[in-house]
């Protein structure tokens, strides 16, 4: 008797849980089917990420700046020519170098008449200048890369700013002009006008600073760096036979007549060859 109650509670324990599991059977069942589906972006398998080193960056290497050559102040007639009784768009005036280009043809360029080396391989000019005092809208920089013909043809490159805030790197090159058969210069932009926030433009002195190497240019505005090319002209006008490395100053106009461009420092730094 004692037996058949246990084994009838044995087996009624056991079938309060098969009851109990075949309900939470029916309920999970009944949660997934009204479960709404899940994105099929959450079912793919989580990737490893990728962990990807830093690109390592080599550094250029500039050759260094050479030796100064020569420092002017521009406040004396020393280094760039003075008109003498005759009328020149260019010339010293209260304290400063003034270049005043004409409408025709454009420009007017001075050119450094003491630093006549052209044995040497890196140059840096630096200079300092503005528009001067009642200007109108007027471009102005440094000149470089000279050379000039048998027959007094110039050809020479020029780092410029204006008073619109933008920079840019000339060629200028002799022509014949087809209409006339006469001696023309062509200008063709080397590096096309940008703009650049390092430009005053309020009248206080930019300094102007340009590193030509035989296969490379450097050119900084207030220490701002706005240009580094490699353009082959760099390199070919330094190979061609006339060229004489003489180094100057520019202005150029905008459109309009009386303009004028004040320089108040120019260096010259050459690796020359020391005698």
């Amino acid at each position: 008797m004692i037996q058949n109650a246990l084994n009838y509670r044995a087996a009624r324990w056991l079938g309060i849980l098969a009851a109990g599991f075949l309900a939470a059977c029916f309920a999970i069942l009944a949660l997934n089917l009204y479960t709404p589906p899940r994105d099929l972006a959450q079912l793919r398998p989580t990737r490893t990420p990728t962990r990807r080193p830093p690109p390592t960056i080599t550094p250029v290497a500039y050759p260094p700046t050479p030796a100064l050559v020569l420092s002017d102040t521009l406040r004396a007639p020393n280094n760039f020519p003075e008109a003498h009784g005759v009328k020149l768009p260019y010339g010293y005036a209260d304290g400063a170098y003034i270049i005043e280009p004409p409408l025709d043809p454009g420009f007017a360029r001075a050119l450094n008449q003491t630093f006549t080396e052209r044995e040497y391989l890196n140059l840096s000019l630096s200079a300092r200048a503005a528009p001067a005092l009642a200007s109108p809208e007027v471009e102005y920089g440094v000149l470089f890369w000279h050379g000039e013909d048998e027959q007094g043809r110039e050809r020479f490159l020029t780092f410029t700013i204006n008073t619109q805030s933008e920079f840019r790197l000339l060629a200028f090159e002799p022509i014949t002009a087809t209409d006339t058969m006469t001696n023309a210069i062509q200008i063709t932009e080397i590096i096309s006008s940008a703009t650049s926030s390092a430009i005053e433009i309020d009248g206080t002195l930019n300094e102007l600073r340009v590193d030509v190497h035989p296969r490379r240019l450097l050119a900084y505005v207030n220490d701002a760096l706005v240009i580094d090319t490699d353009a082959k002209i760099i390199s070919e006008w330094r190979l061609r036979r006339d060229w004489d490395g003489r180094v100057g100053l520019i202005a150029l106009t905008m459109g309009q007549s009386g303009a004028a461009a004040r320089f108040t420092q120019f260096d010259i730094y050459a690796d020359i060859k020391q005698p």
